[in-house]
């Protein structure tokens, strides 16, 4: 018996799922995480995946997934739907972490060997199970900490993961990082896309959520040369900027003893335009050394080509950049990054 995570085929065997509110469907799955199939009409089609809740505290695509099966809609094709982190979304109040203290990031273990804990063979046997027919096309579902468009990213720039971009969202995002995330895992059997869908806990995020869900079972082919060739607005990513390590982080107020870096509220605005040269992200104290590290794709450091520090202890941006995915929070910040340097493609 598989007790890493939750099987389900068919509706019938999620009516306890759906019962109740949202809530109640993570008390039903007791801290595991579920694989659902649903049966299509055509078993010669390709089937299409879906996944949310990789992180915890990113409701907006769980509630829409709920939505989207309450109402008991059939497709043309098998329907796989993955729900992700659902112990981390339950633990001291409801969807308050992107991961606990003793788990990896559900986002980071795919592919990732060897599979010595529970998350990465649970990663590890969800992904043989729904790849082992072939897949037409996935989306995986997530949100952002700091204010951003919706958009969607893809790890592979093919005609065919352009399009589903475009059918998701009419922001992409083109993703050179190689994490071990699940689209990264997927690109190799299908077309395969992380949705971001906006800040948790708003309305407007589940709505997107789930119009995306629609868009994406409702196209009757994914591979359509027909489609749209891509999304109206096409960014790449170029930088990844983390804080370093030893240096204690605060979003607002001053620094102390305490802190050594004081990020401004409201950088996050700029995600998907524009931070000037000269403008000032923060301040450490007057002397201190650069408290962030910025790597290219190919790991190589570019921190002096976009951020200095004056003698003052005013933290700047040296050229004009395009953020994006930049995080309000220094939990986040630490847990994943401070943001992303992007440019727009054709």
């Amino acid at each position: 018996m598989n007790d890493l995570y939750r099987r389900f085929t068919g509706y019938d065997e999620i009516t306890d799922l759906l019962a109740g509110s949202d809530e109640d469907a993570l008390v039903v799955l007791n801290g595991k995480p579920a694989l659902i199939r649903l049966p299509g009409e055509d078993p010669t089609r390709p089937a299409r995946f879906v996944s949310t809740l990789l992180h915890g505290n990113e409701d907006s695509g769980f509630r829409a997934v709920l939505e989207l099966l309450r109402r008991k809609d059939r497709y043309p094709f098998d329907l796989w739907v993955f729900l992700g982190n659902t112990r981390a979304a339950r633990q001291e109040g409801w969807f308050a972490h992107r991961y606990l203290d003793d788990q990896e990031d559900f986002n980071r273990v795919w592919g990732l060997g060897p599979a010595t804990t529970r998350m990465r063979r649970c990663a590890e046997e969800v992904l043989a199970e729904v790849t082992a027919g072939p897949l037409e096309a996935a989306v995986d579902l997530h949100n952002n900490t700091g204010e951003n468009p919706p958009y969607a990213i893809t790890a592979v720039r093919t005609p065919e993961s352009l399009r589903l971009v475009g059918v998701c969202a009419d922001i992409g995002l083109l993703w050179n990082l190689r994490i071990n995330a699940l689209m990264e895992a997927l690109a190799p059997f299908c077309p395969a896309v992380a949705v971001e869908c906006g800040k948790s806990g708003r309305p407007a995020s589940q709505a997107f959520a789930l119009g995306a869900l629609d868009r994406f079972l409702e196209t009757a082919d994914i591979g359509d040369p027909a489609l749209p060739a891509g999304p109206g607005a096409l960014f790449e990513i170029l930088h990844r900027v983390t804080v370093r390590s030893e240096v204690t982080v605060a979003f607002g107020g001053a620094v102390s003893d305490e802190v050594d870096l004081v990020l401004h509220p409201g950088l996050d605005s700029a995600n998907f335009g524009m931070l000037l040269a000269g403008t000032e992200l923060g301040r450490v104290h007057p002397g201190a050394a650069m408290p962030l590290c910025s790597l290219d794709m190919e790991g190589r450091d570019t921190t002096g080509r976009f951020f200095a520090v004056s003698p003052d202890g005013a933290l700047v941006v040296t050229q004009d950049v395009t953020p994006a995915m930049m995080t309000t929070t220094a939990l986040q910040a630490r847990r994943d990054c401070l943001t992303y340097l992007t440019r727009r493609r054709a």
